[in-house]
């Protein structure tokens, strides 16, 4: 059965076996991570116990809300572009480059002021968000992820990320070891961040190129603004109602209760790699197809929600019979009131799964202001149920309205617009996969 998803009736193409290279590449390193990360974030949060682990996930939620202004979230644009243009590449990454380096120092300073109005009178929250905010100086550099996934070799954002990433992890274990404060934290997220912006830098001048020979225009800027705006809209929404719930917590509740949230949250979310994944290996390959012929097109978005449909479903049904064995011996017995969270939690991974992959149908489709209307209706919805189900349920509460969030924006909003609808109608065969299957009426379309 698998092979229809992963081979055509005949043989494996050429294009097709580079994408499994690319994909085996970003899988066994995303796997890598995702386990060590598992591991030091557990040992981190035994540490500093669901109050100083309150304190610090706060920050840095709060300070993702403004991640996508510093990005201008524009790398499917950019990577959709470079397929398509790769001649001009130097001009796309120019143009990116400038966009990002003043959307950055804007994240930045919208940021500490931010937190300076919304938490007056909390001194450490306000400095764990002036450290980690310091990130926001250094995406500019990334539209060099884009170029490597347009040439679909990942295998080198791989080796940057990685590279980087086991440095951050010896040194927060000297943290923990040494005692240190929560402060010391926000610093180690902040180096990461300067790090890998300098490791891809490296690999990109490894491969003959200088982002010296980058250039831009004025209607080059105008042109990337205007494709990536609405990106930038949605991916607010998208941010915002995605890690809401731990902002009203904190403050409806306490920081305890955030601690013990984010660490049910972070561990249902540890495989939230696997669809971004497929996405960045499929992407470039959808693209194509689209410009072939529309049934050929249709039937690889079939398989390719079908796929990620598949991946969730065998998550929830090995992770929730699991949920009090993992968050008791993961994260020790003070968590323990995280295990129902998590039990919820992990259902909505089907709607993020399905979500992140019709965001790159959007793109293809240039649909990206449906984008927003979509995560703008899963916003609301989600901060209207947490104000009701938070002071009833607490963090249950709050995992409940992320989940009916979750599917409103990212799949029942699809059907009420007729541009939408026939892409709504693949999601709705994805989640029936399940039933397709046991009743022997796959098809791919």
């Amino acid at each position: 059965m698998f092979h229809k998803w992963i081979q055509s009736k005949n043989q494996v193409n050429a294009e097709f076996a580079q994408i499994l290279r690319n994909t085996g590449w970003l899988f066994a390193g995303k796997v890598l991570r995702m386990f060590i990360s598992l591991f030091i974030g557990t040992w981190i949060a035994r540490y500093l116990r669901p109050e100083g682990f309150g304190q610090l996930q706060y920050a840095l939620v709060f300070v993702s809300f403004f991640d996508p202004l510093s990005t201008v979230r524009m790398s499917q644009v950019v990577t959709r572009d470079l397929v398509q243009k790769p001649e001009n590449s130097r001009l796309i990454l120019g143009t990116a480059f400038v966009l990002q380096w003043a959307g950055g120092i804007l994240a930045a300073a919208l940021c500490v002021l931010g937190i300076l109005w919304f938490a007056p009178g909390q001194p450490l929250i306000q400095l764990l968000v002036g450290i980690t905010a310091l990130k926001f100086l250094f995406n500019s550099l990334q539209p060099i992820e884009s170029w490597f996934e347009s040439r679909v070799a990942s295998k080198y954002v791989v080796f940057a990320e990685h590279g980087v990433f086991f440095l951050i992890v010896l040194l927060k274990c000297g943290l923990v070891m040494g005692q240190a404060t929560v402060v010391a934290f926000a610093i180690a997220l902040a180096i990461e961040s300067i790090l890998y912006a300098f490791a891809l830098v490296y690999f990109y001048t490894r491969q003959h190129q200088s982002i010296w020979a980058w250039r831009t225009n004025l209607p080059s800027l105008q042109y990337l603004l205007q494709e990536s705006w609405p990106l930038v809209l949605s991916s607010t929404a998208v941010v915002i109602y995605l890690n809401i719930d731990q902002i009203m917590l904190g403050n409806m509740v306490d920081k305890h209760a955030v601690g013990i949230y984010a660490s049910a949250a972070t561990l249902s979310e540890a495989t939230a790699f696997l669809p971004v994944i497929l996405g960045s290996s499929l992407f470039p390959r959808i693209i194509k197809s689209r410009q072939l012929a529309r049934p050929v097109y249709q039937r690889r978005l079939q398989q390719y929600y079908d796929l990620n449909t598949l991946v969730a479903y065998s998550l929830i049904a090995v992770l929730i019979p699991t949920s009090g064995f993992l968050m008791t011996h993961l994260y020790g017995a003070e968590y323990k009131a995280g295990i129902p969270i998590f039990a919820v939690h992990i259902l909505g991974s089907l709607f993020t799964y399905l979500g992140i992959a019709q965001s790159k149908w959007i793109v293809t489709e240039g649909l990206q202001r449906y984008n927003f209307y979509a995560r703008l209706t899963g916003l609301i919805s989600n901060i209207l149920l947490n104000l009701v189900l938070i002071p009833l349920y607490g963090g249950v509460g709050a995992a409940i309205a992320t989940l009916i969030s979750y599917a409103m924006g990212g799949y029942l909003f699809f059907w009420c617009l007729p541009a939408t609808r026939t892409n709504a109608y693949l999601m709705t065969k994805a989640i029936l996969l399940p039933v397709r299957l046991l009743t022997g009426r796959y098809t791919a379309v």
